[in-house]
């Protein structure tokens, strides 16, 4: 899509060979600057614990907090405050992308609930409905 990069996954998403592709496949997208990411899961058959970790970390990368006014990736202290940042000394702050998923299987939906990661997840039944909701 135009303004959407959308990823087709398949498979099983476990540990090995499968996980380090996606992992790389999401920072190929953050580093084309690609902050409007979905996720088709319609043809994943199986998620297992290492897979799940690898969509909270795929969570993490795209909705990662920058300076709004210069885009720097931006921390909090050890008192759970933001620091200034360290470009601009701003204290603005923004989420940098969007990460959505789509077609969800019985086993991954069944996982997200159980999880209870369908609230951390912008989770849609459909292709369609999810591009439509960036």
């Amino acid at each position: 899509m135009d303004t959407v990069s959308v990823v087709d996954l398949a498979g099983k998403i476990t540990a090995g060979d499968s996980l380090a592709v996606f992992r790389q496949t999401i920072r190929d997208e953050v580093a084309n600057g690609h902050h409007k990411i979905l996720l088709n899961l319609s043809d994943v058959t199986y998620i297992d614990s290492s897979g799940l970790g690898e969509l909270i970390m795929a969570q993490g990368t795209v909705n990662q907090i920058v300076c709004e006014s210069c885009g720097s990736t931006v921390f909090k202290n050890d008192d759970g405050d933001w620091d200034p940042c360290p470009q601009c000394e701003s204290t603005q702050r923004k989420t940098w992308g969007s990460l959505k998923l789509s077609n969800p299987g019985i086993q991954v939906t069944e996982l997200l609930q159980f999880t209870k990661l369908y609230t951390v997840f912008d989770v849609h039944q459909s292709e369609q409905e999810a591009l439509a909701s960036f």
